[in-house]
């Protein structure tokens, strides 16, 4: 890493600390060419697939929306805490999933199933907001069937 003092090419590494709640190292650094020392924290940095949307467009997964549209989907049926679980769990798949893209309607079908293990009222309000339902019949086929996949949970 160069020095951000003389710029000097390359700092040696004094002493390094993991901070798990924010899943960073943190490292003090010593530069041998002016002798300062400065510290740097290192995160991961996750590459994940581009939401494709109804419209084709690519566009980066972006956890605070998804974690917007469940807690308007779900209001009070669900806690924060579950919420929370949910967006947590969708982002480890969707990183996992090794694909470069993914299509908001597989997406939308990624949180639902989370949804029904957990709230079948809080997948219902979400699905009406995030599935393309071609008419009240598809619905109401829909709905029998999380009804009973809610029901084994």
């Amino acid at each position: 890493m160069k020095c951000p003092f003389c710029s000097h090419p390359d700092t040696r590494v004094a002493d390094s600390r993991l901070m798990e709640e924010r899943n960073t190292v943190r490292r003090r650094r010593h530069c041998p060419g002016c002798g300062k020392r400065f510290g740097t924290l290192e995160t991961v940095e996750f590459k994940m697939p581009s939401i494709t949307g109804h419209d084709k467009k690519r566009r980066p997964f972006d956890r605070r929306k998804l974690h917007a549209d469940l807690t308007a989907a779900v209001r009070k049926c669900t806690g924060q805490e579950q919420i929370d679980e949910i967006v947590r769990l969708t982002e480890y798949r969707l990183y996992n999933s090794g694909l470069r893209d993914i299509s908001s309607t597989e997406l939308a079908d990624m949180v639902l199933k989370e949804l029904l293990e957990h709230n079948t009222e809080a997948a219902v309000r979400f699905a009406a907001l995030h599935k393309r339902f071609d008419s009240t019949e598809h619905f109401a086929s829909w709905l029998a069937q999380a009804v009973k996949t809610g029901s084994k949970a």
